[in-house]
């Protein structure tokens, strides 16, 4: 009995032997490598974008979004506190008001030189036609024509002495406007000066209160981030205190400014005095000239109109010069245009900086991690916020026989095993794999190591398909060795 249960085992097992060489060959040399070698997979995965603030910092003063919101490009995600360049951006907008109300002065200062100068001119070229008149009677002797020529001389004379007089009524005015100028410069001074002396307040606050943090920090009873925070509180106060000696060094300059145009406008209403204090010895010498022509003239008196043409003559050339010294007072108004232009590239540079205060979505996408919190600081170009886009990926790894069958931007079957169903994807790009995922192809046909590249290949997103999914890639069989 023995003997017979004996042989059926070894018949058992001779069968057995010949069918697995038998499937084997069918096979032929499908194993698990091989299978392996055909088959991908790979885990549906998002692209993740991280958010961050270009070139600025600061503390945290509000977040619009919360993690897994979905948001759209240019949406807010977060915003820093803008307190400090509001206040520059302020300040700024009031210097180039200061500014124009600066060249609107020095452009009515040489509208005013200009007629001015032309107000001499037609002075000097009457005086001149007075002495020449006067002359030529004296000359000629006195006749009723140039009696009434030489009244006319004195009644325009005397129009002079109500144009000078307006011309000091003129600059009496503008010596009023520049001096309340100067007294709103000073005011600035003060409050300029008391923001200084709160901010060096708060300096002194903010370091004696860092100075105390380091102590606790260094006994352990406080963490890195507190005496980081300190540390800002400090910088920030330091800053402010600049921006008041800042804002205090520009008002006084305003005040020098104010007082150099309050002696400019005291120098003109001298002038005008002066023209006026002209204008009535013209008035009398033109009734001296009436009187002597009435009189009949002298030799000496012939011998003085000759000597009072040349010094009309003379009259009519100053006036002339000053009109050049008008035209270069007209270049003042350039510089000031200039120093203007700045203000307003300052000022424009400030904005973009404000802008910058606010982050925006780069992309449509999903928020997947807000990092800081309401009042943390937060330092440039450090990450934020990570959003997840709607651009989905996977990853296989495929041996350099098969590698050919695929190329980058082709398009590539795949298989989404949860859903059974069958989806386009399309390669992005072929590097190759790191070392640890070759193929091992050394069994019983004692064949070496294979190389593997690393394939990621883009899906496009639908609402079915999921990050975490796993995706399949039937690739066919390795070429043969």
């Amino acid at each position: 009995m023995k003997k017979r249960m004996v042989s059926s085992v070894a018949l058992l097992a001779l069968i057995g032997a010949l069918g697995g060489g038998g499937y084997l060959m069918a096979m032929d040399g499908k194993d698990a490598v091989s299978v392996a070698a055909q088959e991908k997979g790979g885990i549906l995965t998002a692209d993740v974008v991280t958010a961050s603030f270009q070139q600025v910092g600061g503390r945290v003063a509000s977040i619009q979004v919360t993690e897994e919101q979905k948001v759209k490009k240019g949406s807010v995600l977060m915003t820093l506190d803008s307190k400090d360049i509001d206040l520059q951006i302020e300040k700024l907008k009031l210097d180039i008001s200061q500014m124009d109300v600066k060249i609107q002065q020095a452009k009515d200062g040489v509208q005013m030189g200009n007629d001015k100068v032309t107000t001499q001119e037609q002075e000097a070229r009457l005086g001149i036609e007075s002495a020449q008149a006067a002359e030529s009677l004296l000359n000629s002797g006195t006749r009723s024509e140039d009696l009434k020529k030489q009244e006319l001389a004195v009644q325009s004379a005397q129009q002079s002495v109500g144009v000078a007089q307006e011309a000091v009524e003129s600059s009496q005015k503008s010596e009023k406007v520049v001096q309340q100028s100067e007294k709103a410069a000073q005011q600035s001074v003060k409050s300029a000066l008391e923001s200084q002396k709160s901010s060096q307040q708060s300096l002194d606050f903010a370091e004696t209160n860092y100075d105390r943090m380091q102590k606790l920090f260094n006994e352990g009873l406080i963490s890195q981030a507190d005496l980081d925070k300190a540390k800002n509180e400090v910088d920030n106060a330091k800053s402010r205190l600049e921006t008041a000696k800042n804002q205090v060094d520009a008002m006084k300059t305003q005040v020098e400014t104010a007082k150099a145009q309050i002696e400019a406008a005291r120098n003109q209403t001298e002038a005008a005095e002066k023209q006026v204090a002209i204008a009535k010895n013209t008035v009398s010498q033109q009734q001296t000239v009436l009187e002597k022509m009435e009189a009949g003239p002298t030799s000496e008196e012939r011998e003085q109109a000759k000597v009072t043409t040349e010094k009309a003559e003379v009259g009519l050339t100053k006036a002339q010069q000053a009109g050049q010294d008008v035209e270069n007072n007209a270049y003042n108004i350039d510089f000031l245009a200039k120093q203007k232009q700045s203000l307003e590239v300052q000022l424009k540079a400030l904005q973009v900086q404000k802008d910058r205060l606010v982050l925006r979505a780069p992309i449509d996408g999903k928020v997947t991690r807000v990092v800081p919190k309401v009042g943390e600081n937060v330092a440039p170009g450090s990450p934020v916020a990570m959003l997840e886009t709607n651009q989905l990926y996977f990853e296989v790894y495929v041996d350099e026989t098969q590698i050919s069958k695929l190329k980058a931007g082709g398009n590539i079957p795949s298989h989404i095993i949860s859903l059974n169903k069958d989806i386009q994807g399309k390669v992005r790009y072929i590097s190759p794999a790191p070392q640890y995922a070759s193929i091992r192809m050394s069994g019983e046909k004692g064949e070496p190591d294979i190389s593997s590249f690393l394939v990621r290949v883009d899906v496009k997103r639908t609402a079915q398909l999921l990050p975490g999914m796993t995706v399949e890639v039937k690739l066919g069989e390795p070429a043969k060795r």
